[in-house]
């Protein structure tokens, strides 16, 4: 019992129980500004430093390269959206079940069990599928707005079980080295099922993109870029232009929306796939030359 009040000690706990008992005795739409907030400074934050990062694995030689494959990577990635929707959501979502997996997981599990990728991916897949089936009618909405097409809800849900069944197999699996990983896994899966089952998809993505992935990953790639924790100041201070670049341009999309075709909404996730799918790529190099743990 003493663990799992240890590992119940921690602030994402505590901030994603808030943002459950906000959400359910209040009809405000306070706590979705603040998390469209929280999106659009921590979450694009942590992103805006790939440049920094992709000079720490020595990719290409000058800093000018850098950019220019960066943003080439960037408007590729938009143009296959627009033109090929299904194509890039569907391999947005594919490298984004790994990414958000590893994240959350790879300090825990990278040290203690066999071909932990694996289950990066699943445990992934899982948070999507659940994402996607709790707020199933959005979901839906939002794809047929980029890609015209019709996908049911019980894909969600057969997604869902599949990849928490993978998941089982692999604790099981590995039970031996695992068996003190489990209750984490289970406890953590739980509250977040809990945030994407009582709040509204704004919110549940929201809470999760900033508190339980954006938030460690800014704390690794500061350790890493200036190799001293907390160094969040310098951090900041490198990423900054670059966040303005991105919130300006998300700016410019939003007041021509009806120009684009797209929801708000809709428009606005697509903004996200299309400034996270290169750092999807910049992070796996990051975890595979230096094996954080």
């Amino acid at each position: 019992m003493q663990k799992i009040v240890q590992k119940l000690n921690n602030i994402r706990v505590y901030i994603t129980v808030s943002c459950v008992i906000i959400s359910s005795i209040t009809t405000s739409l306070v706590i979705d500004y603040l998390t469209i907030f929280g999106v659009l400074t921590l979450g694009i934050l942590h992103g805006a430093n790939d440049l920094s990062l992709l000079q720490s694995i020595s990719f290409m030689r000058t800093k000018s390269q850098r950019f220019l494959v960066y943003i080439a990577t960037v408007l590729l990635f938009s143009l296959i959206l627009y033109h090929f929707p299904m194509t890039a959501l569907s391999f947005f979502v594919l490298f984004s079940c790994y990414h958000f997996g590893e994240q959350q997981w790879t300090h825990r599990f990278q040290s203690k069990t066999n071909s932990p990728q694996f289950f990066y991916f699943v445990y992934g897949a899982f948070l999507f599928s659940m994402l996607f089936w709790s707020h199933a009618e959005q979901t839906q909405f939002i794809i047929k707005e980029l890609s015209y097409l019709h996908i049911p809800p019980i894909s969600f849900q057969y997604m869902a079980y599949t990849s928490v069944c993978l998941c089982f197999l692999y604790l099981f699996h590995q039970f031996s080295v695992a068996k003190t990983l489990i209750v984490d896994v289970l406890l953590q899966s739980t509250l977040l099922m809990l945030l994407f089952w009582t709040t509204n998809l704004i919110v549940s993505f929201g809470s999760y993109f900033i508190i339980w992935h954006s938030w460690p990953s800014l704390q690794d790639q500061s350790k890493t870029l200036y190799n001293k924790p907390n160094a969040y100041f310098a951090y900041l201070k490198d990423a900054f232009p670059f966040w303005i670049i991105s919130i300006l341009g998300l700016s410019l999309f939003l007041i021509y929306y009806e120009q684009v075709g797209l929801n708000p909404l809709a428009l606005f996730f697509a903004f996200l796939a299309a400034i996270t799918f290169p750092h999807v790529l910049v992070v796996f190099g990051l975890h595979q030359k230096f094996k954080l743990s």
